[in-house]
């Protein structure tokens, strides 16, 4: 049985994870599985060992994303991180980096910044050949 890419996509806004979906699952196709948090809260509740990596918007009702990820980064170290907003500011930046993100974006993503983002986090099995 083929390697899945486990990925959480923390968003509340509908039609971002929408995108972000459809971005993934055309590079991806069944060799995934996608999980939603709406708020901050559920994305540390979904937050396991099998999660290969977190897709962490700063602007997340209840529990925003640096809290999210931080408390992530606290119980699961080795589960990379990548922040991402659309009020992208150098002080949001430092901040992701700060509490431990692996990576950060900037809203409107950049199809080709994203892939290629993916693709170093990806199982090896999923790796894209560049």
């Amino acid at each position: 049985m083929a390697k899945k890419f486990h990925i959480l996509i923390s968003e509340d806004e509908r039609l971002n994870f929408i995108l972000l979906k459809k971005l993934i699952e055309k590079l991806y196709k069944d060799n995934l599985v996608i999980y939603h948090a709406i708020n901050g809260e559920k994305a540390v509740e979904i937050c396991n060992e099998n999660i290969d990596l977190v897709l962490m918007d700063v602007e997340m009702p209840i529990v925003n994303g640096f809290e999210a990820s931080e408390l992530i980064k606290t119980k699961f170290p080795n589960i990379p991180i990548v922040m991402q907003t659309a009020h992208c500011t150098q002080s949001h930046k430092e901040k992701a980096l700060a509490i431990g993100c692996d990576a950060f974006l900037a809203k409107p993503i950049i199809r080709k910044d994203f892939e290629d983002l993916l693709n170093v986090y990806a199982p090896k099995e999923l790796k894209r050949k560049k």
